[in-house]
């Protein structure tokens, strides 16, 4: 992603976190909800297949 695009969610995350009111242990669920939740669960996905593939290379070393 584009670090505008990046830098101006988190702005606007915080706003919005800030205008509810929300705070502490609460901040996670906030920010993970709707489809940040699902480029994490991509990222996930993205790094086992990662660590697959060097657990592979270093296996024929």
């Amino acid at each position: 992603m584009d670090d505008a695009v990046i830098n101006k969610a988190i702005e606007d995350a915080l706003k919005e976190m800030d205008e509810k009111g929300i705070k502490g242990k609460e901040c996670t669920p906030f920010l993970l909800a709707g489809s940040s939740l699902d480029s994490n669960i991509q990222l996930v996905f993205n790094n086992a297949r990662l660590m697959a593939e060097v657990a592979v290379a270093y296996s024929k070393m």
